[in-house]
């Protein structure tokens, strides 16, 4: 995958979580850069969940419960809410939980980038993030208007990121096409009574049906790793007790 330096700032596209999506170049964004934020994650405060890409599953399923977008064109979400909260991993100083593994999505943030044909992209910047400004401590270009290095390493990190999608995309369609996912609910017992009084619907792997497999078909998914994915998945999805209980703690305290 090359860059390629668009003649513009326009963008047309949204992004999730990215305000003010805007094409990064030297004409318009000559005397920007970035003053590194306090509060790194504060953008995400919002956040309900986060896609990550299907490399990501297995470091995520430690944390979060990971469900999927729906049981068409399926994306790999990691829960980061429950009920009416925020997201619970964030702090009021815009710091992530300690210890706790942050999706890759969030860490390109204000960077992203967008493909422009089979091999190249452009690098598109979140013009509205906090951290951008003027005459920056981190500047976006140097004085050939050419990215810094420190700024030419992000993108390299997001072109990365950028690249595990394809596999991603190829997980998805792999569990549509053996027909594995279907609605499932969680229910919450938020007050230790022993009687539900709430539940969360969401989309995943039908245990059922994953168990039906044949075993050639098994040792398919297992050679292209579609087999470790949609275990880190199921393992996962006992995070909804922890989730509450995280839910519950930051409630209790206000």
């Amino acid at each position: 995958m090359n860059q390629q330096n668009p003649d513009t700032g326009n963008f047309k596209g949204e992004m999730f979580l990215y305000s003010k999506p805007e094409l990064l170049n030297a004409r318009d964004h000559g005397g920007l850069g970035i003053n590194p934020s306090g509060q790194p994650y504060a953008f995400a405060k919002s956040a309900k969940f986060a896609p990550i890409a299907a490399a990501e599953i297995v470091s995520a399923q430690r944390h979060y419960p990971v469900v999927f977008s729906g049981p068409k064109q399926p994306t790999p979400l990691a829960v980061l809410s429950m009920l009416d909260s925020d997201n619970l991993f964030v702090d009021e100083n815009g710091e992530w939980a300690p210890g706790v593994y942050i999706p890759a999505y969030l860490r390109c943030h204000p960077f992203a980038v967008a493909t422009r044909s089979d091999d190249q992209f452009s690098v598109v910047i979140d013009r509205a993030a906090p951290c951008i400004a003027e005459n920056a401590e981190q500047p976006f270009f140097d004085d050939k208007r050419e990215l810094t290095a420190t700024m030419q390493s992000r993108v390299d990190y997001c072109a990365t990121y950028h690249g595990y999608l394809k596999a991603t995309t190829s997980l998805g369609e792999k569990l549509t096409e053996l027909d594995l996912l279907n609605g499932q609910q969680a229910n919450f017992d938020i007050d230790g009574t022993g009687e539900t009084q709430s539940s969360k619907t969401y989309i995943a792997v039908d245990v059922e049906k994953f168990g039906k497999i044949h075993a050639e078909i098994l040792h398919g998914l297992h050679a292209d790793g579609t087999l470790s994915a949609i275990y880190a998945h199921l393992f996962s999805l006992d995070n909804w007790n922890a989730l509450l209980e995280r839910y519950k703690q930051q409630k209790a305290a206000g």
